[in-house]
């Protein structure tokens, strides 16, 4: 079977500022066809070169298939009774499916597949992390290229919140280990012990802050 690409889309529905497109890096044509295609579209977009994500995209990657996922941002009502249809962008979403469609009908009459391009794999990738500790943050998924792990807010209520971190914050270090992407803050989550505080540090602008968090149990 001949696979030219895998195009994901995954959490669409709600186009605020951009539509972050992933894995820019898995094809070095990928830029010029979503810059191409985005001339009559118009849509605002942010691109990440990061190939190796926390979605389906990445088992395709991993087999030698070029990838691009189209993700709109985490949100706080994210497998909650409260993701409802009231929130969606509906103009939003259909202009993301004309975008997509168009780079999917390039790729289908493109007489050439989409060269692969491989990356360095994050050494922590290719586990699945036990995660029994709540810290109660949301990644920003749709941050730009960052060395930690940004986070767009916290749950109400939860550690995070009680500990002072704010959307925005890049998390840099959790309980002594260095945090530079998703692969690290996961698995240094899986090591804490509920009910243990725990050091955890943040940068928020041009300064890092070390708070205190005590990490809750997940329901």
């Amino acid at each position: 079977l001949d696979v030219s690409a895998y195009i994901n889309m995954d959490m669409v529905g709600r186009l605020r500022e951009n539509l972050v497109l992933q894995g820019i890096s898995s094809s070095p044509e990928w830029l010029e066809l979503i810059e191409t295609t985005n001339v009559s579209a118009g849509l605002p977009l942010t691109l990440q070169s990061d190939s190796y994500l926390p979605t389906d995209a990445t088992s395709f990657y991993l087999a030698g298939i070029p990838i691009l996922s189209a993700f709109t941002g985490a949100h706080s009502e994210y497998h909650t009774p409260r993701d409802t249809p009231d929130k969606l962008n509906y103009e939003g979403l259909a202009a993301i499916k004309d975008f997509i469609r168009k780079i999917t009908v390039s790729l289908l009459t493109s007489p050439d597949s989409l060269p692969y391009a491989k990356s360095k794999q994050p050494e922590k990738l290719g586990r699945r992390a036990n995660l029994r500790a709540y810290l109660g943050t949301i990644p920003d998924y749709a941050g730009n290229d960052t060395l930690g792990v940004r986070i767009s807010g916290v749950s109400s209520g939860a550690p995070a919140e009680k500990a002072g971190l704010q959307g925005q914050d890049v998390i840099v270090e959790l309980d002594g280990k260095k945090i530079e992407n998703i692969y690290d803050y996961t698995y240094a989550i899986e090591a804490l012990k509920i009910g243990e505080e725990v050091s955890i540090k943040v940068r928020r602008g041009e300064e890092i802050l070390p708070l205190k968090i005590l990490p809750g149990a997940r329901e």
